[in-house]
């Protein structure tokens, strides 16, 4: 008991000893001193940035060194012939529909030249274009009529918006 009080007093005589944080806070707002911290600021690590992993698809040549493949627009399976001369992703009034691109006679005013010659063609664009491991969103396409294009064009609107693609022993690469 005797040691209990020992410690009481001296934890009385340290308090008054002090002057309490309250008395110090008061002190230099009266004084006009700014607020000094004691504490060490805290030091906050900006996140380090996630690096993307590169995708990439490669499509084998066929025979004759064309590379075709089936890629998917707007969620449906279309096939395509990849050709570098195309200036747009090319497709057919038909493929067109089934992905969900509404076009009417009058929308057909832009000249396109084709392997059979001039026609008119519609723009339009297509939401994602996903081959293989490979995804580009909003890219630009020309509708032509469905007797003028045999078979859909996946063209430079496309290429160009990957990081690269490049032919090697018969295979075209695409980089994303």
């Amino acid at each position: 008991m005797h040691n209990h009080l020992i410690l009481l007093v001296l934890a009385s005589v340290a308090a008054l000893a002090a002057p309490s944080l309250f008395e110090r806070y008061q002190a230099n707002i009266l004084s006009g001193s700014p607020e000094q911290l004691d504490a060490a600021p805290t030091v906050v690590e900006a996140a380090a940035p996630v690096p993307r992993i590169p995708r990439q698809t490669r499509i084998d040549g066929d025979r004759d060194g064309h590379f075709r493949a089936s890629v998917v627009m707007n969620g449906r399976q279309v096939p395509v012939l990849v050709d570098t001369g195309a200036s747009a992703v090319a497709l057919d009034e038909a493929t067109a529909r089934r992905l969900g691109i509404t076009l009417s006679a009058g929308d057909f005013v832009e000249p396109v030249q084709t392997a059979n010659g001039v026609t008119m063609g519609a723009r339009a664009t297509i939401d994602e274009i996903a081959i293989g491991a490979v995804r580009v969103r909003d890219v630009e396409a020309m509708v032509i009529r469905d007797t003028d294009l045999p078979l859909s064009l996946l063209g430079m609107s496309f290429l160009k918006r990957l990081k690269g693609y490049s032919v090697e022993n018969g295979a075209l690469t695409l980089r994303d």
